[in-house]
């Protein structure tokens, strides 16, 4: 039973691990809506790494001296490792964020001339709509006539 509490342990400590890596992706993106799609990620991804090192080591009993093994694991993670890595990843963080909003100015740039040469096809084909000025008026229910058809403005 020893055994199996040491591998809880270091169960924890790769949840520390991979919490650190989803830390790092945070300092990236702070927005809530990121930070709340991590999160969600980051459980959809622990929940099945417990669940499967419980049916594997313990037919999937649940013990509370396993999960006070591995919270024992994450926190001797968080005291140690994080406290390094917390430094590392500041600075590298800031440079990917850099990079990333230029990445993203970048491509909002190159859509907004696909928008403006699409506006621009749009604004000299020869086939154009009209804007409706009459919207008040009242159309016969059976009659075709020609103001169905003013919409399009041949030139």
């Amino acid at each position: 039973m020893n055994n199996i509490i040491v591998v809880f342990v270091f169960l924890g400590l790769f949840i520390g691990a991979i919490y650190d890596v989803f830390r790092f992706f945070r300092l990236i993106f702070k927005n809530k809506k990121a930070v709340f799609l991590l999160d969600f990620l980051f459980f959809f991804i622990i929940s099945p790494i417990i669940f499967i090192f419980l049916l594997s080591y313990n037919n999937g009993q649940v013990r509370v001296y396993y999960f006070t093994a591995i919270l024992f694991g994450f926190l001797i993670y968080i005291l140690t490792l994080y406290r390094i890595t917390v430094y590392l990843f500041r600075p590298i963080a800031s440079l990917f964020r850099k990079i990333v909003k230029k990445i993203l100015k970048s491509l909002k740039k190159g859509l907004q001339c696909i928008r403006k040469v699409y506006y621009n096809m749009l604004r000299h084909s020869p086939l154009r709509f009209k804007s409706k000025k009459s919207a008040g008026k009242k159309k016969n229910s059976g009659d075709i006539n020609e103001e169905d058809f003013s919409e399009f403005n041949t030139q």
